[in-house]
């Protein structure tokens, strides 16, 4: 919708005439008022952003708003809106920038509420490129802020802007001591009127990513004042706590962006960058011969569906077959039934057998569908919020609770006379409410997605895979194995090798496989280990200035028991791929003739005794982790 011309838009564009039209106003804050228009010339749009009319006649202020954008005019960054010109005209000040079709990220937290993980890094990421940049020019944004944060449709790349402008419009400390612009993102330095350098920044951004992550700044307060306090004297909340499914990486990194002194935190956004790019764990996607397997399975499960739905009128059909007068008609209807039943099982062995002469098994598949479990609950996460399943187990206990009704105000009915229309009538009515809230249950949660995983994660999905692989030579299947971790490929081919043995080896081996599975398990949990370990290091890095020697002391032996663990890990996954390997060479080794069943036997024995120093080193990593209480 248009909006109406406003007098100081009348008189900006009767300044402006023959070079800029103004649309629209599209955008107001400390800062002045922004415009969307088309520059005459170049006949393409721009955003024009024009200082406050008392501002501008400070000549001071005025001097100091066009110096400060005049830097910020010779910035060239894909992260920084750029300005194209910087001017003065009669009573206006104001400059010139690209128009970013898009929304703020204020705007997307207003509409959307707290982000993913995944997106927030990403954001902050970009972010910290654009601050780097402009601190090398020795320009402090000092009004880092989610309305100043731009995201453009399409591409959804972050841009920044009004960089070094903010202090003049009046987000620095002002001659009096008042403090302005956005107190719930502003440093505890700049909340006090000191100096600020590009740590200040730092804190900001580090508010931004709390806020995008938990969908509410770490400080609130009815009063400005009361906010910039807490800035100055009080520990923000931690961010797990407000929002508990945020990745431990991820969380420490903000952190190291909230100190109070600026010496302890995150020193550059370099640094802050590099941090960002490791905090938040990359999924890999599917490879394409899984997902086609899924898509396969989730096509079959729909025709499954409808088939149950006419299945009252096929069994009568089946019924009048078999039942009939004559045998032949009583073998279609054997052979109809037969078919319904062994036809989706026999098209779901086939696509079986498709994915393992393509390099895939029982492992890609529950991969791919906990993948995808994962992106249906923070699906689920954003539509319906954080409580989600606790939502969804009330509605079912007023389903069951109207269904309960319904079934006995049925048998109530039948009790006192024979059934009739309108009493039964009266009792599908809370069946109906029953199965609609059941319904609406179900619509928030995954079921159908938790049981397929459970499906192919289970025994049952292991001997269909192993069933459905009979006959197929495992040197036939492709190693397509770069998207899975080592001993998940090590192990792929030790299961091979050990299918293509005689049937008296494997009889003499039948514990191995479930070996094999330990091994892959224990290994996972290692390198699982190793992460989080290295986690807990990062944040014991950070130590403060001035802390007294015990703390220090105290810090180091945390540091130094967390490095041990660190390293134990990471001797155990290497001993635990390298049994792997071993077994891998046996197989080859029997195979050719070179090694007898008593070998292989021995080192299987070894492998698995290493599950219990497994166990035991996990103990050891739950004991450091809570030294960090």
């Amino acid at each position: 919708m248009n909006q109406p011309f406003s007098v100081e838009l009348v008189k900006l564009q009767m300044a402006l005439a023959g070079r800029y039209s103004l649309e629209r106003e599209i955008g107001r804050g400390g800062m002045g008022v922004v415009y969307l228009a088309r520059e005459v010339a170049l006949d393409r749009p721009v955003a024009i952003k024009v200082l406050p009319p008392k501002k501008a006649k400070a000549s001071e202020v005025r001097e100091q708003f066009l110096r400060e954008a005049r830097t910020a005019a010779k910035f060239s960054h894909p992260n920084v809106v750029p300005i194209f010109s910087v001017e003065q005209v009669d009573d206006f000040v104001f400059f010139v920038m690209a128009y970013v079709d898009g929304e703020t990220l204020g705007q997307r937290l207003a509409s959307r509420g707290a982000l993913p993980p995944e997106e927030v890094a990403r954001i902050m990421r970009e972010v910290a490129w654009a601050l780097a940049y402009a601190h090398a020019q020795g320009v402090v944004h000092k009004d880092v802020k989610p309305d100043n944060i731009l995201l453009e449709d399409g591409t959804d790349r972050v841009l920044v802007t009004d960089f070094g402008i903010a202090q003049v419009a009046g987000a620095a400390t002002g001659r009096n001591g008042e403090v302005h612009g956005t107190p719930e993102f502003m440093s505890p330095e700049q909340a006090t009127g000191e100096a600020v350098d590009h740590r200040s920044d730092i804190y900001s951004l580090g508010v931004v990513g709390f806020t995008a992550l938990a969908g509410q700044p770490p400080f609130l307060a009815t009063a400005a004042s009361e906010v910039l306090a807490q800035h100055i004297g009080k520990p923000p909340p931690k961010l797990t706590s407000v929002a508990p499914g945020v990745p431990r990486r991820l969380a420490q990194v903000i952190e190291g962006c909230l100190a109070k002194d600026p010496e302890e935190r995150i020193p550059s956004c370099e640094k802050l960058a590099e941090a960002l790019g490791g905090a938040v764990p990359r999924r890999k996607d599917s490879p394409p011969a899984v997902r086609a397997f899924l898509a396969e399975r989730k096509a079959a499960l729909v025709r499954n569906r409808m088939f149950l739905a006419m299945s009252p009128w096929l069994l009568l059909a089946l019924a009048g077959l078999v039942f009939g007068p004559f045998m032949v008609a009583r073998l279609v209807g054997v052979g109809l039934l037969g078919a319904a039943i062994g036809w989706p099982l026999t098209q779901l062995v086939r696509g079986v057998r498709r994915l393992i002469r393509a390099g895939y098994g029982q492992y890609d598949v529950v991969n791919a569908l906990q993948l995808e479990a994962e992106r249906r609950q923070e699906e689920l996460v954003h539509v319906y919020g954080k409580d989600y399943k606790e939502e969804a187990r009330k509605l079912r206990g007023k389903a069951a609770a109207w269904l309960g009704a319904a079934v006995g105000l049925l048998a109530v009915i039948i009790g006192v006379q024979p059934p009739a229309a309108w009493p039964v009538l009266v009792a599908t009515i809370p069946a109906v409410v029953g199965l609609l809230a059941w319904r609406k249950a179900e619509s928030r949660t995954d079921h159908r997605g938790g049981r397929e995983l459970k499906f192919w994660r289970g025994p049952v999905g292991y001997w269909l895979v192993k069933l459905a692989g009979k006959g197929i030579d495992a040197k036939m299947a492709p190693a397509a194995l770069t998207n899975r971790p080592t001993e998940i490929a090590i192990g792929a081919v030790v299961e091979g090798l050990y299918a293509s043995l005689p049937k008296e080896a494997r009889e003499s081996l039948s514990d191995l496989p479930d070996i094999v599975q330990g091994l892959e398990a224990d290994a996972q949990r290692m390198r699982s280990t190793v992460e989080e370990l290295d986690g807990l290091l990062a944040g014991t890095g950070r130590s403060k200035e001035g802390s007294d020697a015990s703390g220090d002391a105290a810090a180091d032996r945390v540091r130094t028991q967390i490095v041990a663990a660190r390293d134990r890990a990471q001797h155990q996954l290497s001993e635990t791929v390298a049994a792997l390997e071993n077994l891998r060479i046996d197989l080859l080794r029997l195979r050719a003739g070179n090694i007898n069943l008593e070998g292989v036997t021995a080192n299987l024995g070894s492998a698995r005794d290493l599950t219990e120093q497994v166990d035991r080193l996990l103990e050891g990593y739950a004991e450091a982790e809570a030294l960090l209480g």
